[in-house]
């Protein structure tokens, strides 16, 4: 039986993958750093670690044939040494440890840049320069990556585009950007977890970086958030900012994270998604991975609605 190191295992997409990863057949290990995860898989392996420390992390990799890293300080504001520690060095940890021990595949889980952003986070920052550091190592030395770019993956249990914008609405603390005109580029969970599969089996995406979304560029986050607030049981979203003023009110809040600790609840980062005009073409993963997502918008909210009723959090 394969053996899959699942690194991030503790996170919405590396939580899904080990199930999914489970019930494909491969013998999981979920690498976890302190959160637990909410729903184990009994069937797979955790263990407790950081991803920083090459030590820690070798016997792991040693004992794998495939590497899955999700594992990522994931947010838009916070201390840049941080950012570089993990989302870069721990990426390298890896590698080298994975050089060392024959890995047959490393599938490097980045997200997707739009054309127009800036350096505005360390974390798209970061993630960068892994993205560049593992092609280098493709191209030089032959290394088995695979980058696959997420859009905005949303599904059953995420966190940041269900949870936290539901939880938003429903104290009436949201307001649109731009009038909601950016495009979300939705990405359902278990599409992504098709795509993540067939880069594992298909040999032709070595050494490739690959977005993934559902393939629609017309739904807009004013009509996403809408959705949400309908099955809420709430009204239209009606407050608006521009993106100027987003802008400015995010560049304040993060000058007051940075001196008061003040949590920010609007970041340049996030105004640069909310309002992203970039589309994203799927052709790539149509063509490397034969991949074809099977769950549309419309599916994708229909299991959220269910979801969200199952578990509580609307009536």
């Amino acid at each position: 039986m394969m053996k899959c190191l699942v690194t991030g295992a503790v996170g919405f997409i590396g939580g899904a993958l080990v199930k999914r990863l489970v019930k494909e057949g491969y013998e999981v290990i979920g690498l976890i750093h302190k959160a637990k995860p909410k729903n184990y898989e009994k069937n797979s392996e955790y263990v407790e670690g950081d991803i920083t420390e090459i030590d820690f992390i070798k016997p792991f990799v040693k004992n794998a044939d495939f590497v899955f890293h999700c594992a990522a300080m994931v947010k838009d504001y916070g201390p840049k040494e941080i950012f570089y520690k993990v989302n870069l060095e721990g990426t390298k940890n890896l590698v080298k440890a994975s050089e060392e021990f024959g890995i047959k595949k490393f599938i490097f889980l980045s997200h997707i840049r739009h054309k127009s952003e800036k350096s505005v986070s360390y974390y798209s920052e970061t993630k960068k320069l892994a993205e560049q550091y593992l092609i280098e190592k493709y191209r030089q030395d032959g290394f088995p990556a695979i980058i696959i770019r997420p859009g905005n993956v949303y599904g059953p249990g995420a966190t940041t585009w269900v949870l936290r914008p539901l939880k938003s609405i429903q104290k009436n603390r949201i307001s649109l950007v731009d009038h909601g005109n950016g495009i979300f580029l939705h990405t359902y969970i278990d599409n992504l977890l098709d795509a993540i599969i067939a880069a594992l089996n298909e040999p032709k995406a070595l050494g490739e970086t690959i977005d993934i979304t559902d393939g629609d560029n017309n739904t807009t986050w004013r009509e996403y958030f809408n959705t949400i607030a309908k099955i809420a049981g709430k009204p239209p979203i009606k407050r608006n900012m521009s993106k100027k003023n987003a802008l400015f009110v995010g560049k304040l809040m993060m000058f007051s994270n940075k001196v008061f600790k003040i949590k920010p609840w609007v970041t340049p980062m996030a105004v640069r998604v909310l309002t992203n005009q970039n589309k994203v073409s799927i052709q790539k993963a149509k063509s490397v991975l034969g991949y074809m997502p099977k769950i549309d918008y419309h599916g994708g909210m229909e299991q959220i609605e269910k979801w969200l009723k199952n578990e509580g959090y609307i009536p």
